[in-house]
């Protein structure tokens, strides 16, 4: 059981909320095996604690640390309403822990360290593992895989949002076969990477105000999945995807067939005008063919 580190008790069996200060909701928890990882960005990547409301560490600061993942935790913020699956991590001396989103991680030890967690746990106390880490996508639809010949991209983001994502959208749209792709669906996974651009998250206002404008109110049934790459690599999208806690159930993709599919990416550099891809990020949205549409009082913007 994972206890709080800060305000609020969360029981990793259920999404218990005992303050009102807490920002996140533990929707649902998967036991893994302790599986290294180390990071994958040189930015400010914050731990927090289980309830989200405090900083406990920056990844930046830990180079060359391995981080092992005992509990995969879906999430979801209890302003926004968004969704986002985070990892349970401790360093490898057993010093440092907390919750990180799982973008800021990748599978693997850190080539500058081996040390093996000091958890005083055996994994095998587990009692169930998820399986979907960045090196499998087992889980994936065998008929959901990229292009036979891998696009080449750039290294650029300029060169690669001007004239490329529409390629990689399209072989993001390949691991879904069976949905159809919808244009209002394109439009509104464009939007919300704006919204990150400008916000650095979902506002909620807003993108219901989208909805509105889109389908004259929100439809129910819309499903979404979120992340980034290091580089345009639709193999690591592919096993992202897979990943049993995201809101889309990759592994079974004939309970969506018929349903319309969004997708959008855009490339970023950590140079403000461009350059080098520092990361890829990527939305994919579905929903039923003839959704409900519930009225909203959100104006579109």
């Amino acid at each position: 059981m994972i206890t709080t580190l800060g305000v609020g008790v969360i029981s990793v069996g259920s999404a218990v909320l005992t303050h009102a200060s807490v920002r996140y909701y533990t929707v649902k928890t998967i036991n893994r095996d302790n599986l290294p990882y180390h990071v994958t960005t040189q930015r400010s990547a914050y731990v927090y604690n289980v309830s989200h409301t405090r900083k406990l560490h920056n990844l930046k600061n830990y180079p060359n640390t391995t981080w092992y993942v005992s509990k995969s935790l879906l999430m979801r913020s209890s302003y926004t309403g968004r969704k986002a699956v985070y990892y349970y991590v401790t360093s490898g001396n057993g010093r440092a822990s907390g919750i990180v989103w799982r973008g800021y991680l990748t599978a693997g030890v850190n080539s500058g360290t081996s040390t093996m967690p000091n958890t005083g746990s055996s994994s095998s106390n587990n009692s169930s593992t998820d399986t979907s880490s960045s090196s499998s996508s087992s889980n994936v639809s065998s008929d959901a895989s990229a292009s036979t010949s891998t696009p080449t991209y750039s290294t650029d983001s300029t060169q690669f949002n001007s004239k490329e994502t529409s390629t990689f959208n399209k072989q993001i749209l390949q691991l879904a076969p069976g949905l159809i792709e919808d244009q209002r669906l394109d439009d509104l996974a464009s939007y919300s990477l704006w919204l990150n651009d400008q916000y650095n998250h979902d506002d909620q206002p807003l993108f219901s105000g989208r909805l509105v404008k889109l389908y004259g109110g929100s439809p129910q049934g819309l499903l979404q999945d979120w992340g980034f790459v290091q580089n345009p690599d639709i193999y690591t999208v592919k096993s992202q995807l897979s990943n049993r806690l995201n809101e889309i159930d990759f592994s079974n993709l004939d309970q969506y067939q018929g349903y319309h599919i969004g997708v959008a990416s855009e490339a970023e550099s950590d140079n403000p005008g461009g350059g080098k891809i520092s990361r890829v990020n990527y939305y994919v949205f579905i929903l039923p063919a003839n959704p409900k549409i519930t009225p909203s009082t959100y104006k579109p913007v």
